[in-house]
């Protein structure tokens, strides 16, 4: 075999590779969410708002008819021959009916008769696809931006429940060092993770390998940890961060880049930090001063 395998369940695991290990590339990226983490979920609270309505007054208001009866003519086929009550509010109705109506009948059929506007005629045996089931398919196979934004309103964005939120593979996840794989490594705050690093124990072999990686992960963990970053997540999202944290992330890139001859000008860096960081964060402009760098910094803070 060109893979690892397990010889029971028949799990294989790819030549281990950088790319494997990235949700940016369709190797390593986890099929169902494409590697966001997060996925666009159908929420029944915003498909049926109004649990006091009943299925004839429009409790359903993703297929209330707007251009066409298609879809309320169906339900109420549907509603016919499964006995369930179009006129007792959603609330009232019994939990077998609500899941038929959310999630399809699986393969019990119903008889569907509907004439279209201008004479088309449907007149078969068919499955209930389900209001979930529907929206989703939907959503996932129109190309008008119109349409996904209309559908994406009885959406509420979720962790994906396929990676946990990791945005990796199943094979990617498979691989662990110390017992954790690279997601959970990502969740760590980044002085949780320059411990972890620390406290690491790998065989000679595994060493003499993972050395070179291993410093330079600390380093670069060292330089966000010195502007006062410690207790960010590498898993954080970008656009959650504050302007001062994006700014010292930036100002810790420089330290690691290692540049001269740049003149940087810097707005109150220290915003937002315990009075302890600064020291370490003076100790870094310091250190981007030696390589030869010219720094501007305006600053209110008078300690600073």
């Amino acid at each position: 075999s060109e893979f690892y395998a397990c010889p029971v369940c028949g799990f294989t695991v790819p030549e281990l590779e950088p790319r494997l290990f990235s949700f940016n590339a369709p190797f390593g990226s986890c099929p169902d969410c494409d590697g966001l983490g997060m996925k666009n979920e159908v929420d029944p609270d915003l498909v049926i708002p109004d649990d006091s309505k009943t299925l004839r007054e429009g409790a359903i208001v993703a297929w209330n008819p707007i251009s066409s009866n298609y879809y309320p003519t169906m339900l109420e086929c549907a509603c016919r021959d499964f006995g369930i009550d179009m006129d007792t509010p959603w609330a009232d109705l019994p939990e077998e009916h609500k899941n038929l109506i959310l999630n399809g009948s699986g393969k019990r059929e119903f008889h569907f008769h509907y004439v279209g506007d201008f004479g088309n005629v449907s007149d078969k045996d068919m499955v209930f696809p389900g209001i979930i089931n529907n929206i989703n398919r939907r959503f996932r196979e129109t190309s008008s931006d119109y349409t996904r934004e209309y559908l994406r309103g009885y959406m509420t964005e979720l962790t994906c429940t396929t990676c946990h939120g990791y945005r990796l593979n199943d094979q990617a996840l498979s691989v662990k060092i110390d017992g954790k794989h690279i997601g959970e490594f990502s969740n760590f705050a980044i002085g949780a993770g320059l411990d972890f690093l620390g406290q690491l124990i790998l065989t000679p072999n595994d060493e003499r390998i993972a050395r070179p990686i291993v410093k330079e992960i600390k380093d670069r963990l060292s330089f966000l940890k010195n502007v006062g970053l410690d207790y960010l997540t590498l898993s954080r999202a970008s656009g959650t961060l504050s302007g001062g944290e994006s700014q010292r992330i930036r100002l810790a890139t420089q330290i690691g880049s290692n540049l001269s001859g740049v003149l940087y000008i810097l707005d109150e860096p220290s915003i937002g930090l315990h009075q302890r960081d600064n020291d370490r964060l003076i100790e870094s402009l310091q250190k981007m001063r030696d390589l030869g760098n010219t720094l501007i910094v305006v600053e209110h803070d008078e300690d600073t």
